[in-house]
C-alpha cells in the first residue's frame, strides 16, 4: 500500500523584533493496518535564519526616513517578502493580526487601532539574500495629523518565500517505496517590527496593577500586569529586584494604544523565598539613559 502526503507550506510569524526560531510539531499519524508493511516517515524540513534591525521604529516631525536591514544568518540564499501588515495587542500581551482578531473574540480591539498605512513608504517589496548577507528596506512617512497627539501604527513583515520546488513532484510521490508515507514540511517564517507614526507629543502614563507568580517552560516566573493611560504607547524593559540584587528582567515590552492594559511574563533567576518583597520597575528605553514610568511591588508567599 502507498502513501504519500504533501504537507503545504504554513504561515509561522513571530512579533519580536529579534530573529525568528521555529519548531514544527510532529503530525500525528495512524497505526498502519494489519496488511500494511511498517510505515516509515522520511521527513524533509527547511528552515530560515533572518534577521531584522532595528528593533522600532518612531516617526515623528524629526524623522521622516528609516533604513531597515534584513539579514540572512543561515547558509543558504533565502527569498524574502516586504509587507505593511497591520496587527492589534491583546491584554495577553500577544500581537495578533488584524484579519484574525474574530477568531480570538478581539473584534473590538480592531476599531482601537490606527492604521499608519497611509502615512508610510516601504520599498523594495521583495528581497534576494545570499547566505550570510544582508539588504536595506527603504522606509519613508508623511507626518501624521499635527493637531492631535494620536499614534498610528503599522508593522513591517519579513516573510520567507518557499523554493519553487517545494513539496512532491508526480515522480518522486510515485517513486515511494510501498507502505512508506512521504511527508515533506516546508516552514514559512516571518519577522515584524513596528512602525510608528506620532504627529504630536507622546502623552502615555503607566502603572503596574497585579502580580501573580507564573512558570515558563525554563523555570519559575512573575505575570505583571502593565498598565497605560492616554493616546501613544508606552516601550521599555520591565525589572524585578530584591533589596540586593535583580532576580529577573524582560526587555522591549510595549503596551499599545489599543490596550488599556497588557500581561508581561518575566523569568525569574532564581526561586524566589517566602516573604521576600520584590519590586517590578517599568522603565523607558529609548537608547538613553532608562527613565522610570512606573514601579510595583510582590511579597513571595
Amino acid at each position: 500500500m502507498k502513501r504519500n502526503l504533501v504537507m503545504m507550506p504554513g504561515l509561522l510569524t513571530l512579533l519580536a523584533p529579534a530573529m525568528v526560531a521555529a519548531q514544527q510539531a510532529p503530525l500525528p499519524i495512524a497505526a498502519p493496518k494489519a496488511q500494511d508493511a511498517q510505515v516509515t516517515v522520511p521527513v524533509q524540513a527547511a528552515a530560515a535564519n533572518i534577521n531584522i534591525t532595528p528593533r522600532r521604529v518612531i516617526f515623528d516631525s524629526s524623522k521622516r526616513t528609516e533604513a531597515v536591514y534584513v539579514f540572512n544568518q543561515g547558509t543558504t540564499p533565502v527569498t524574502v517578502d516586504v509587507a505593511l501588515v497591520d496587527n492589534a495587542m491583546l491584554p495577553s500581551g500577544e500581537i495578533v493580526p488584524m484579519s484574525r482578531l474574530a477568531e480570538r473574540g478581539a473584534e473590538g480591539l480592531g476599531a482601537k487601532v490606527r492604521s499608519a498605512k497611509p502615512f508610510v513608504l516601504a520599498a523594495p517589496s521583495r528581497l534576494i539574500l545570499p547566505p550570510g548577507q544582508g539588504k536595506t528596506v527603504r522606509v519613508r512617512a508623511t507626518l501624521a495629523d499635527t493637531a492631535t497627539t494620536a499614534e498610528y501604527r503599522t508593522h513591517l513583515t519579513v516573510t520567507t518565500v518557499p523554493p519553487a520546488d517545494t513539496g512532491l513532484t508526480a515522480e518522486q510521490a510515485a517513486a515511494a517505496e510501498k507502505g512508506e508515507l512521504v511527508l515533506r514540511i516546508q516552514s514559512v517564517f516571518g519577522i515584524s517590527i513596528p512602525l510608528i507614526v506620532r504627529g504630536g507629543t507622546p502623552d502615555a502614563t503607566g502603572g503596574i496593577g497585579a502580580i501573580t507568580p507564573s512558570a515558563t517552560r525554563d523555570g519559575p516566573a512573575l505575570a505583571v500586569t502593565l498598565q497605560r493611560k492616554g493616546t501613544t504607547s508606552l516601550y521599555g524593559n520591565l525589572e524585578l529586584r530584591t533589596a540586593k540584587e535583580v532576580v529577573g528582567v524582560a526587555r522591549g515590552i510595549a503596551v499599545y494604544p489599543e490596550a488599556d492594559e497588557r500581561q508581561a511574563l518575566v523569568p525569574l533567576l532564581r526561586p524566589l523565598k517566602r516573604g521576600e518583597v520584590i519590586t517590578a520597575t517599568y522603565s523607558a528605553d529609548d537608547g538613553k539613559k532608562p527613565v522610570e514610568i512606573t514601579s510595583g511591588s510582590y511579597t513571595a508567599s
